[in-house]
């Protein structure tokens, strides 16, 4: 559960994994990289877009900046 000032987030899945990854070090690529080879079955460019997408929804609540 992720809390923020307007509400709250239930994290899950791959959702849960990006933000764990979120922690001021890895950039933006380490983190799809790393994403990428946890799940490579996954076309890369999917994983890609829905790390971005994902921490884009996150950026315009005010809840990451990247």
């Amino acid at each position: 559960m992720l809390l923020f000032p307007e509400g709250a987030i239930r994290l899950q899945g791959t959702g849960r994994e990006i933000l764990e990854r979120c922690d001021g070090q890895r950039t933006l690529q380490q983190i799809m990289e790393e994403l990428q080879a946890r799940y490579s079955a996954t076309d890369p460019s999917q994983i890609k877009e829905e790390v971005t997408n994902f921490l884009q929804q996150l950026q315009q609540k005010r809840i990451v900046d990247f």
